[in-house]
């Protein structure tokens, strides 16, 4: 799955965002830079949530998304005397696994009459709902290839794509950031404090009902993702009387994510190393011969043996990955090999980075690196 265009003509900080991302470049990695305020962080929520969104024509808010997606809009300014004009939130182009140009427009409106509007649309996911005082609705339409869905076949076939489409987007971002669709007395949790309720307990519901949405802190699986990979090497044995060797690659994956000689070194409940319970906890060892646990680990190291964790957990592959502040804690060494560093864990992906680093962006062409304004550099 590949993002190829995102048109956005005012959300939030984001004016005529018209930017393109071709499918032929490589890697498919694409720094998206701009100022403080640009709408960078702005624009990697609106995408992801629109598709995250699954078709859904029953109109009836059964879809648990569409509560979400309401708090994201209701950021949305209504003018007065608007009534029954659908406004155009966003437009974005995909190219599916199967090579088809699939055209997704996400309209907005003050609807009184929305079944009549309706009519005159072949919409894949509508709902409505009440934002204060004003009747809402919301609705989505598609085209694959040029053709409109104006018949069954067709419809059915590009509702299909895109419940795929739900599965292969992915956002990855810090966990002190604030996010547009979270409730608006969640999203003030972080910046106030309240004894029976976080900022923390916000960001759990969030990652329980995106399926593809993370934060850095994604390390707490690094027993499990060690136990899946004896696991398989168990497996293998068991057909073909050779152990595997997952586990040793994802071992020498994670040595090769340390500079000073660290080797991780699991610790066991039992010397049976092909038992799933074996792993009890991690630890990692110096040259030294000093043992270390997670915490001891530096803030950088932390965050990219998290992202690692994450790819190696979930395989996420032909998927697009949405990333913010991704240099956040990196030295501009690793700054600049993260861009290698992701090509290695899933190279069939797509990655969309928000960014302020010049590190990042010099590990690409300039025609990889797109821009929102104000732009980081002046012309």
């Amino acid at each position: 799955m590949r993002l190829l265009r995102v048109q956005i003509p005012e959300f939030r900080a984001l004016k005529d965002v018209d930017i393109s991302f071709d499918p032929n470049f490589t890697p498919q990695v694409f720094p998206l830079g701009s100022l403080n305020g640009g709408g960078k962080s702005t624009f990697l929520q609106l995408v992801f949530v629109l598709l995250s969104l699954e078709p859904d024509l029953s109109g009836n808010n059964s879809n648990l998304k569409h509560s979400y997606f309401k708090y994201l809009l209701s950021q949305l300014a209504f003018d007065a005397g608007h009534k029954n004009e659908l406004r155009i939130l966003a437009t974005i182009t995909l190219l599916s696994n199967q090579g088809q140009k699939i055209v997704l427009n996400y309209f907005y409106g003050e609807l009184s009459d929305f079944p009549n509007v309706l009519q005159n649309l072949a919409a894949l996911s509508y709902f409505r709902c009440t934002l204060g005082s004003i009747n809402f609705g919301f609705l989505a339409t598609a085209a694959i290839d040029g053709e409109h869905l104006d018949d069954l076949p067709l419809k059915s076939k590009c509702m299909g794509i895109l419940s795929n489409v739900c599965k292969q987007v992915f956002l990855i971002s810090p966990s002190n950031q604030s996010y547009l669709f979270a409730p608006q007395e969640g999203r003030r949790l972080l910046y106030t404090s309240d004894n029976e309720k976080s900022y923390d307990q916000v960001l759990k519901s969030l990652k329980n009902d995106y399926h593809g949405f993370f934060t850095y802190d994604f390390i707490n699986v690094l027993t499990e993702v060690c136990r899946l990979a004896r696991d398989k090497d168990f497996d293998e044995r068991l057909k073909t009387g050779i152990y595997g060797t997952h586990y040793e690659q994802l071992e020498n994956g994670i040595n090769s994510l340390f500079i000073d000689g660290k080797k991780i070194v699991p610790l066991t409940i039992e010397q049976n190393r092909h038992t799933k319970d074996a792993i009890q906890s991690m630890g990692f060892l110096l040259p030294s011969g000093e043992e270390i646990y997670p915490e001891d680990l530096s803030h950088g190291e932390l965050k990219r043996l998290a992202i690692f964790v994450l790819f190696k957990y979930f395989d996420i592959q032909n998927s697009i990955v949405l990333m913010d502040e991704i240099e956040n804690a990196f030295h501009p060494d690793w700054q600049y090999q993260i861009v290698r560093d992701l090509v290695e864990w899933g190279d069939s992906n797509q990655y969309i980075l928000a960014t302020h680093s010049y590190e990042l962006c010099n590990a690409l062409t300039p025609a990889h690196v797109k821009e929102l304004e104000p732009k980081l550099v002046k012309n």
